[in-house]
């Protein structure tokens, strides 16, 4: 047995080995032959009579862990904050770089200790950089409005590249990793989501004297272009208020900072100076937290109280100038959603309410009207659907002296100037978009129209020659232009117009876009193109007005102003070109970030287009010209050198360099010269005379919301390199 066993164990063949933890030979690799895996020599090379390889085991792979991109920027402004307290300076800081005048931290401001951020800041770090696009690979893009053509209305200009014609590359979609990161703007989303438990802000509140002086600042300069409240009841309200700031009821109080907020929004910085002794953006910030946060505490999602929703739209004013649009958009809806909640979009005389309430109940809704369909474009959202589904009446053409609350039968519709004649402007133009989607075959868009058939085109002159009638009998038969608030209203009045003869005749309305256009035609958008933007300079030099540049500074009509740069390009001559020249330049400087923000797209392709304007100018005239500053500071920031000076062909220093100050306080602004190019051009401004009154020391304004346009472009300009280039030899192009 023992030996058996013992046989048995010498005769046994070996025990393979594997050559390596499972890896074929080199051979058996190369020729892609499983591997017996057997030492010295698998079978396959054996048979091959070759020599067997081992292949070198690799190291397995590691799955890298891909942080959250949330975790990344957080760790990214983590370690950039720590560079900066050590004051090690970052390669990209002169992105990050605030502008001149840039808010710093303020301290508390007394409502628990809590550190309050200073909310006005250049808009460019926030403004929307790009296209209606984010980047591919998020899901984002669908609500940056990457499928907007299919399932938003088209605006008018859905693309600045057509207009432009010269955009090369796509721009960087904006995302939401933008904007809000830098701290020293306002959080849109605090608003819905708060900061937790309501808050003491009785050490918020200015003191009695400044309390007043908000008011009146609130009465002269915001009241009467927004007209929601009763202004008699309500002061009587914040002056019981003022005397004990500590049992203010949640609603009276949230109104009354946004009353202090808008306030200051309506000041320049010198005003805020010499009436508080604060600077600007500390109150702006101060007001605005006090605001967002006594909202919160009132409940104001949940409110049934019309004062509290009347605080948020006024607080919604406020910021437009700071919250990007999208994000305005979708706080202007909740105002939508609260005042459907609060039935205001049902008129309250089908209902039992008292004329007084169903009166302000009007003046809230149309002000949430004008408001949503003026951040839907913004937000490249088109014509609100949700407008043609209601029944409240146009608030009467009444002062705050003709109601009452106690009154119990509805006041009369008075004819002329009140106190409402600027809203009531406002809400018939309004009103008759609104009727027009409904009644016509125009769209009813916050631009008229679409669309170039001889029949729809007249149609829409017909309908906007109406508009124009009303508007004159209506009222600006009735404004004295000595009146501010009428100065103003005498302004929109005939702006409106414009931009609604310019909306319906726009080369874009042409499947050729434009090409086909008559002569006369195009005549007539160059002069009303022009007579706007004139009318927006007597807005900003108009010193009665000054206390009003709040509202117009984010109402600036970009659709003249590039029409009007596009038509220079092959106007090059003419009393009426000499005259859009002066209006290009007076817009650069009541605009300066048009100049300097080289970073936005829409700016440098803004000023690209003005220096092709002004090169072509220069061929015409032959002989040298020194250009306007403006141009030269275009040329500067694309390091485009101005053109040599002639010894013998130099002349003025700058053609554009007159003062534009005239006060048109006394008179409404002159007419156009007639040009002889445009003898079959209606002049409609009337013969008025203007009444000089220069005023050199232009007021700071707030920065207009271009976000418009900045989320309508879907595509970039380089940096103009001062060739004119062929492509305007033709015709234009649109």
């Amino acid at each position: 047995m023992l030996a058996t066993l013992s046989g048995t164990s010498e005769t046994a063949p070996p025990v393979t080995e594997k050559i390596t933890r499972g890896h074929s030979c080199v051979l058996c690799q190369q020729r892609k032959v499983k591997c017996d895996k057997q030492k010295p020599k698998c079978g396959n090379c054996i048979k091959a009579r070759a020599e067997c390889i081992p292949s070198a085991p690799t190291l397995p792979r590691r799955r890298k862990r891909r942080l959250a991109e949330t975790d990344l920027a957080g760790r990214l402004r983590k370690y950039e904050h720590l560079l900066k307290t050590h004051g090690i300076k970052i390669d990209d800081e002169e992105l990050e770089k605030p502008e001149p005048q840039q808010p710093q931290l303020s301290d508390d401001f007394g409502s628990g200790g809590d550190r309050v951020m200073s909310m006005m800041a250049p808009r460019g770090r926030h403004r929307v950089k790009g296209s209606l696009f984010a980047d591919k690979d998020k899901s984002a893009s669908f609500y940056q409005f990457h499928l907007s053509s299919a399932n938003l209305p088209s605006t008018l200009w859905e693309n600045l590249r057509d207009e432009i014609g010269d955009v090369k590359e796509s721009l960087q979609g904006s995302s939401e990793d933008e904007s809000n990161d830098g701290g020293f703007f306002p959080n849109p989303e605090s608003l819905l989501i708060g900061h937790g438990s309501s808050k003491d802000l009785s050490s918020m509140h200015p003191n009695p004297v400044h309390i007043f002086r908000l008011w009146q600042t609130f009465l002269v300069n915001v009241n009467p272009l927004v007209k929601m409240v009763h202004a008699p009841t309500l002061q009587q309200t914040i002056l019981d208020a003022s005397e004990d700031v500590r049992n203010i009821p949640r609603h009276i109080e949230a109104l009354m900072f946004s009353i202090y907020f808008l306030a200051i929004t309506s000041l320049q910085n010198e005003d805020c100076l010499s009436m508080f002794g604060e600077p600007r953006n500390i109150l702006l910030a101060r007001y605005a937290h006090g605001t967002q946060q006594a909202l919160i505490s009132a409940r104001f999602l949940k409110s049934l109280n019309i004062s509290t929703l009347q605080a948020y739209v006024l607080f919604l004013l406020g910021v437009r100038s700071i919250f990007d649009p999208h994000s305005l958009w979708v706080l202007t809806g909740v105002s939508v959603r609260i005042s459907q909640r609060l039935g205001l979009h049902r008129d309250g005389s089908n209902h039992k309410i008292s004329p007084f309430d169903a009166e302000i109940r009007r003046r809230t809704w149309w002000q949430i009207v004008f408001l949503d369909g003026h951040s839907s474009k913004l937000a490249g959202a088109g014509f609100p659907a949700w407008l043609a589904k209601f029944d409240t009446q146009i608030p009467k053409n009444i002062s705050d002296s003709d109601l009452s609350p106690t009154m119990k039968e509805p006041p009369q519709d008075k004819e002329g100037a009140t106190e409402m004649i600027f809203c009531c402007l406002r809400y018939e133009t309004a009103q008759a978009l609104r009727t027009s989607r409904t009644t016509t075959n125009i769209d009813g868009s916050w631009g008229i129209a679409s669309g170039s058939s001889p029949e729809l085109l007249a149609e829409k002159d017909k309908a906007i020659d109406a508009l124009e009638a009303r508007f004159e009998k209506q009222f600006v038969q009735h404004c004295d232009p000595s009146i501010p608030l009428h100065l103003l209203t005498i302004y929109v009045a005939k702006s409106v117009i414009c931009t609604m003869r310019i909306m319906a005749h726009h080369p874009r309305q042409y499947p050729d876009k434009g090409a086909s256009m008559s002569q006369r035609e195009k005549d007539m958008l160059f002069t009303e193109s022009l007579k706007e933007m004139e009318y927006d300079s007597l807005g900003y030099t108009s010193k009665s007005v000054r206390g009003y540049l709040w509202h117009i500074s984010s109402h600036f009509q970009l659709d003249a102003f590039i029409y009007l740069i596009s038509e220079l390009r092959y106007r090059t001559t003419g009393d009426l070109v000499e005259r859009a020249w002066q209006q290009i330049k007076f817009s650069f400087e009541n605009r300066p970030e048009m100049i300097t923000d080289t970073k936005n797209s829409l700016f440098l392709a803004i000023g690209n287009l003005a220096l092709k304007a002004w090169a072509k100018r220069e061929e015409a005239m032959g002989s040298y010209q020194a250009p306007p500053r403006f141009i030269s500071m275009l040329r500067s920031h694309r390091n485009i050198p101005d053109p040599p000076k002639p010894l013998a062909e130099i002349q003025n220093a700058d053609p554009y360099s007159m003062p534009h100050t005239t006060d048109f306080s006394k008179e409404p602004p002159p007419p156009p010269p007639q040009d002889s190019n445009f003898t079959n051009i209606e002049q409609q401004w009337g013969n008025w005379n203007p009444n000089p009154d220069v005023d050199i020391n232009m007021p700071e304004i707030t920065p207009v919301d271009w976000a418009y346009w900045q989320t309508l472009m879907d595509g970039d300009l380089p940096a103009w390199n001062g060739d004119t280039g062929g492509e305007f030899n033709g015709g234009q192009q649109w």
